[in-house]
């Protein structure tokens, strides 16, 4: 399962800047080739909301997370948890911008 960080719940949201701030992640199963959006509940936090959103993903299963930024206490759990990081280029700005997304 993979998960990219959106700005809105809709296929051609902008992909966010910062993991943790993330207003939602954008789920798809590969196997299943379902997908849906979830709601970032941590972006709320004022403190560790990069790590509480990183538990929150490894709980759901993810293995794959796409986004822009990723802090190191982040980068420190996913790597506990085998969970791969991909840092997507700068020019990719919106969700529907990557291939695979829309197939």
């Amino acid at each position: 399962m993979i998960a990219i960080t959106v700005s809105e719940n809709i296929k051609n949201a902008k992909i966010e800047d910062c993991f943790g701030k993330s207003e939602y992640f954008f789920i798809i199963n590969r196997q299943s080739k379902e997908s849906y959006f979830e709601k970032n509940q941590a972006k709320r936090l004022l403190k560790n909301s990069g790590r509480e959103a990183a538990l929150f993903l490894i709980k759901k299963g993810i293995k794959t997370v796409i986004s822009s930024n990723f802090g190191v206490p982040v980068k420190k759990l996913f790597d506990k948890n085998k969970v791969q990081m991909v840092i997507i280029s700068s020019k990719v700005k919106y969700l529907n911008e990557i291939e695979w997304v829309n197939k």
